[in-house]
């Protein structure tokens, strides 16, 4: 079960941090590594909270969080961009990539949902296609523990 409720309240939260902190990068030493190591922390939580059930999330559990999370994701683009233009220390630029590798990670998922759980169930080509696949991974299985 998607925990839903959740994952909103959490992307909408970020998604508010994450604009703010792009307003205090504008401001010249508006802005630290401790604030965005604070934001990495919260993302990555985020990123794991999704990810232990998104193959179970449904077209209806992405309706409600789905738009927000399309927004935190540009939006922390957006945050990466401006701060990888105004880094200056190693403690910063060491945040700054991590910051880079949660966007990367949540684009990812959002895209996994979108493409897995959401498209391919109504794509009856794609469906036989992977029925097919975890057909051919379970003989693969079957003939390794044979072989062992």
């Amino acid at each position: 079960m998607c925990q839903t409720e959740v994952i909103s309240n959490t992307v909408v939260r970020l998604g508010r941090r994450s604009y703010t902190h792009r307003m205090e990068v504008a401001r010249p030493n508006g802005y630290g590594a401790a604030q965005l190591a604070r934001l990495n922390r919260e993302l990555d939580n985020l990123y794991e909270l999704i990810y232990e059930d998104w193959r179970n999330i449904s077209e209806a559990d992405y309706a409600v969080f789905g738009g927000q999370l399309v927004i935190l994701v540009k939006t922390v683009k957006q945050l990466y961009d401006d701060c990888r233009k105004s880094t200056n220390n190693d403690r910063m630029k060491s945040e700054v990539e991590k910051l880079g590798m949660n966007y990367s990670a949540l684009y990812e998922l959002n895209s996994d949902i979108v493409n897995f759980c959401i498209k391919m169930p109504k794509n009856a080509e794609m469906k036989l296609l992977m029925q097919r696949l975890t057909e051919v991974d379970k003989e693969i299985g079957k003939r390794k523990g044979e072989d062992d």
